[in-house]
């Protein structure tokens, strides 16, 4: 691997900025590589800092190939910029030291806000809230913070060091967190509004899509997401598992099952080149032993006596049958509709909640972000939806 002074020398500054475009949440890539080139690292930080809380882990995990580097001048006549490595070790710089996330935070004012849910977009919404001032508190369902970033990223692809440190550098702002706290199990969306005057609703939406195809209730069928969220092991040694799908979770299943000793075979309806996944990942799962099977579709699943089998039809219209002991659906993810429709908020066809052009939600004061919303479910883009929903609530509560 090339050294960090090389990659962040191979930058050309573009006055133009397309790497940036390409970036969900639009750091200003030039300008932080540029003050790194000049050894200028807190300079770097800062300018990061203006955008995003989560650099040592979006440098990691966000799909560089369709974003920042994808936009990357360098990559019409050769390699793009690594600019992941490179956001990742100006993060990791700053991880350790006691310098604050902000370089300036506005004076504290009495408006309080909650944040439901300490995922990406939740942590980024309280970060900046925080920042402006506000009186912030995380309500999370579990013990402890991320959502998917901490449930859903297998360790092989992010150290769980980075995260609680980057978690760390967040709560560390004078942001309050109170855990084991679940909207409709016992936290009310009601009680919440009598004690805030703005909330943020940004707990992820999880429940994976499963085909309506027989056998989908199979005890050994599992839902990517809900699987990796349960953060269950199992003894694949040997067993032949089927993962449907093409995005990075079906790579993170597919990835986390072959590395439990298991015989992965990746499905996919469409070409090869259509995948969601991240290129990178997609190369890795291939030589790490997964298997790829493209343009064919999963009909149904039948367990007799001696396990399960699987009926697949490709588009040539050749039917076949595939002996498996597990099968895990990573076709995308859905709001569960047991929390969202016992929440009085009004919701579009697809279940997501609906929100204004300011992200408010139906209910005066109460505001929605990332998947909950319907937007493209990576790490950077709940992020962005986030940070947004923070200035919308600044501008909400400054105006009232």
């Amino acid at each position: 691997m090339k050294d960090m002074e090389e990659l962040i020398n191979y930058c050309l500054n573009c006055p133009t900025k397309p790497c940036r475009k390409g970036c969900p949440l639009e750091n200003n890539i030039p300008d932080f590589i540029k003050a790194a080139k000049n050894q200028k690292f807190l300079d770097a930080f800062n300018i990061l800092s203006e955008t995003t809380v989560l650099s040592s882990i979006c440098g990691r995990i966000c799909p560089f190939n369709k974003q920042c580097e994808g936009n990357c001048v360098r990559r019409l006549k050769g390699e793009p910029v690594q600019i992941g490595k490179i956001e990742a070790y100006i993060g990791d710089k700053f991880l350790d030291s006691d310098y604050p996330l902000f370089s300036s935070m506005n004076e504290k004012n009495k408006n309080k806000v909650a944040i439901v849910g300490g995922g990406p977009a939740g942590l980024t919404c309280a970060a900046f809230l925080k920042k402006f001032g506000y009186d912030v508190t995380i309500f999370e369902k579990y013990d402890y913070l991320g959502g998917i970033i901490s449930h859903g990223i297998p360790s092989f692809r992010l150290d769980k060091e980075v995260t609680l440190k980057t978690f760390k550098k967040i709560i560390d702002l004078g942001i309050k967190v109170e855990f084991n706290k679940e909207l409709g199990r016992n936290l009310s969306l009601k009680k919440l509004k009598k004690k805030f005057d703005a909330i943020f609703l940004g707990f992820g939406a999880n429940k994976s899509k499963i085909s309506n195809i027989k056998g989908k209730k199979l005890p050994n069928v599992y839902g990517a997401n809900e699987f990796l969220e349960s953060k269950r092991k199992l003894d694949l040694y040997n067993k032949n598992v089927i993962v449907i799908g093409a995005g990075d979770v079906a790579m993170d299943m597919a990835r986390t099952a072959r590395k439990w000793g298991g015989n992965v075979l990746t499905i996919y309806y469409r070409e090869k080149k259509y995948m969601k996944a991240d290129a990178f990942q997609v190369k890795l799962a291939c030589e790490e032993g997964v298997d790829f099977l493209f343009n064919t579709t999963l009909k149904q699943i039948i367990k007799n006596n001696i396990g399960y089998k699987a009926y697949f039809i490709n588009k040539k219209g050749i039917k076949f049958v595939y002996p498996c002991d597990y099968v895990f659906f990573a076709i995308g993810s859905k709001t569960d509709e047991k929390v969202t429709k016992k929440l009085g908020l009004k919701l579009d066809i697809n279940g997501y909640i609906k929100t204004d052009k300011k992200q408010m939600t139906s209910m005066e004061g109460v505001f929605a972000g990332g998947d909950l919303i319907g937007i493209e479910q990576t790490v950077a883009h709940a992020a962005r939806s986030g940070r947004d929903a923070a200035y919308n609530i600044d501008l909400y509560l400054t105006k009232k």
